[in-house]
């Protein structure tokens, strides 16, 4: 799957208005690339596996979160015997690039790469992406599952990016309220403004975002 990412990155660079830029684009990438792959390496170390910034230890995180928002969804995933793997290793090893059209990966990857915690972002915009197609999911055994999540929808970018934004914003809200109130969740919950419109799902509440 590196080559997608490989893939990418040339098009942009060798696509800049300035061409005397655009004539470095082999180098440019390769020198970009390789600063990716230092920055990703403990995802293909297999001796990481488990640690935080591992594969199964990013796959945990991720999870995690789908449980915290959506248990409905991750319950009904493990019944149908959804493995995270199946399709959660491809979307982090390959910053989803072979999930979205070029043009929106390149509007994810802007993002992305002008998030200050690339990891904490990745993991809010994968959850969303399973939120997002939901109705689908519950409805659906295990092949049709496997196919939504493997073979992800188009999606409008700019809504999956707002939701997960919306998201933790949300979520960072409640967490200071119960922290530094020393209130319960539930008490969070009702004292804190409505749920955002632009969230999917948050502590099992619905937001106001349609989803398919």
């Amino acid at each position: 799957g590196m080559n997608e990412i490989v893939g990418t990155m040339y098009f942009v660079l060798a696509n800049d208005t300035n061409e005397e830029w655009a004539r470095e684009a082999e180098a440019d990438t390769y020198f970009l690339f390789n600063t990716l792959m230092v920055e990703m390496r403990d995802i293909f170390v297999p001796d990481l596996d488990d640690a935080d910034t591992g594969i199964q230890g990013r796959m945990s995180h991720m999870i995690a979160l789908l449980s915290l928002h959506d248990p409905e969804v991750r319950c009904h995933l493990d019944d149908c015997g959804i493995d995270p793997a199946f399709y959660s290793i491809r979307w982090l090893t390959t910053l989803l690039s072979r999930e979205f059209y070029l043009p929106d990966t390149i509007r994810l990857w802007d993002s992305m790469f002008a998030s200050t915690h690339k990891d904490n972002f990745m993991r809010y915009v994968c959850v969303s992406m399973v939120m997002i197609i939901r109705e689908g999911l519950l409805k659906g055994d295990f092949g049709t599952c496997l196919r939504l999540l493997q073979k992800y929808p188009p999606t409008n970018i700019d809504q999956l990016l707002e939701a997960s934004r919306a998201l933790w914003i949300y979520e960072s809200q409640v967490t200071l309220a119960c922290h530094k109130g020393g209130i319960s969740l539930t008490q969070a919950l009702t004292t804190i403004a409505a749920l955002p419109s632009a969230v999917i799902m948050a502590y099992e509440l619905s937001g106001g975002m349609a989803v398919g």
